[in-house]
């Protein structure tokens, strides 16, 4: 055999052989990453589920129905299950109230848009900063909502009620159960 033709032979084998390896070092590598941020992707998804809410919250009403010129009353009431003191805010940062009408969102106020941000043209937001109160293990703080603020209720009909609430010690959003109510026609 020629050594020309030889050692062009072992050259070009050499070479496979370096491609074949880049390959698998490129696989390897691959495998590595991947295999990392699943395990923190996993280690971030056991973390969140650990923490565990510091309140539970519950909504209710005055009464069931309302007549349409009635400012109903939701009465929120946020009960402390931990061990410990927790803050809560008096401002509307750490609560959302929805009331619903036929499945869909009634139309919401100026101050109800204004509380979250969702501003039309020409309205102006409102400054945060409320008042913090602190909740005993075991204690409860009422809130009271007047829902007629927040939407617009002079359809008569059927509503339903939700609160969220965020637990800030946790960075949970809690829901209350949904509660329903009527607004009737007033008489005249």
């Amino acid at each position: 055999m020629c050594p020309n033709l030889e050692a062009a032979t072992n050259d070009v084998q050499m070479e496979m052989g370096m491609i074949k390896l880049t390959k698998l070092a490129i696989v390897c590598v691959m495998l590595v990453v991947f295999a990392a941020n699943n395990i923190t992707l996993d280690a971030q998804t056991k973390m969140a589920a650990t923490k565990s809410a510091s309140l539970s919250v519950s909504v209710s009403l005055q009464k069931d129905t309302f007549a349409t010129n009635e400012k109903p009353l939701a009465i929120l009431t946020l009960k402390n299950i931990s061990n410990r003191i927790v803050s809560v805010r008096t401002d509307m940062v750490d609560y959302r109230v929805h009331v619903e009408r036929d499945t869909r969102e009634a139309p919401r106020t100026s101050y109800h848009r204004r509380i979250r941000g969702e501003l039309l043209p020409g309205e102006t937001g409102l400054a945060a900063g409320g008042v913090v109160d602190s909740v005993p293990p075991g204690g409860s703080d009422i809130r009271k909502y007047d829902l007629s603020a927040f939407y617009d209720l002079a359809v008569p009909g059927k509503y339903a009620l939700y609160i969220e609430v965020l637990d800030e010690s946790s960075g949970i959003w809690l829901r209350t159960k949904t509660v329903e109510f009527t607004m009737q026609a007033a008489s005249q």
